[in-house]
């Protein structure tokens, strides 16, 4: 991923693993998918959260990547 990517905006969206009586789950929108990521760090402590990133170009980023950008 290229450095000036980071700088973009980009949306964060929480799926639940477990059926839970909660809304559907909407897109939280950030200024930078730094920012992004940094949220759905904190998502991933939890095992019945699954963070979801669109960047602005439309690339689809998996937990696993997530995961695998924060290690």
């Amino acid at each position: 991923m290229e450095t000036e990517a980071l700088e973009r905006p980009a949306d964060l969206t929480i799926w639940r693993t477990a059926p839970v009586p909660a809304p559907l789950a909407q897109p939280a929108r950030y200024d930078t998918l730094r920012e992004a990521i940094e949220a759905a760090a904190g998502a991933l402590t939890d095992p019945a959260k699954q963070p979801w990133i669109i960047t602005e170009e439309g690339e689809i980023l998996s937990p696993n990547w997530i995961r695998t950008y924060l290690n």
